[in-house]
Formats: C-alpha cells, sequence, structure tokens
C-alpha cells in the first residue's frame, strides 16, 4: 500500500485508543464524567489507566460495548460482563 492510500484509509484505532474512547462512553452512558471524577480526586490517573486495562482484558467484545451504548443512552446499571461496572457504579453518585 502507498503513503497515498494509508493517507485515505480510514484510521484503525489501536486498542489503547479503542478502550480508552469505549470506556470513556461507558462512563457517560452511566451520567458519570471521568475528567470531573479525576479533577474532584475521586479517579486518579492510574485509577483511569486501570479502566482502560480492564476494558481490555474484558470479556464482552468492543461490539458489545458498542452494541450496549446504543441500545443505552441513560444507563441504570452496567452490563453483567463489563470489567468497570463496579467503578462505574462508585462513580456514578459521586460526579
Amino acid at each position: 500500500m502507498s503513503a497515498i492510500e494509508a493517507k485515505r484509509r480510514k484510521p484503525d484505532l489501536n486498542a489503547i485508543d479503542q478502550h480508552l474512547l469505549l470506556t470513556r462512553d461507558m462512563a457517560r452512558r452511566h451520567g458519570v464524567d471521568l475528567s470531573v471524577a479525576m479533577y474532584q480526586g475521586f479517579l486518579t490517573r492510574p485509577d483511569f489507566a486501570a479502566m482502560v486495562t480492564r476494558c481490555r482484558e474484558c470479556q464482552g467484545t468492543p461490539e458489545d460495548c458498542r452494541e450496549f451504548q446504543e441500545d443505552h443512552q441513560n444507563a441504570t446499571v452496567a452490563p453483567d460482563w463489563c470489567a468497570n461496572r463496579a467503578v462505574l457504579e462508585g462513580l456514578r453518585d459521586l460526579v
């Protein structure tokens, strides 16, 4: 593939970027603003990094997560398979 063709292709998200976005968007569905949680001291940068790592290792697939997010704009409970379920539910009432 030439350099020009590579630029025309839709950029693929690497695993970290993909799971960072999935983590952030799942938090939003639960009414959690992760930036606010970090600013207010409820979540540290290492905590956030651990959330992304848990997302990468989750039993659910990225497609499962995206489908859940599409079907639940305002989720009351994270899906059973979500590796960050406990964290999201713990932060919900704090931020």
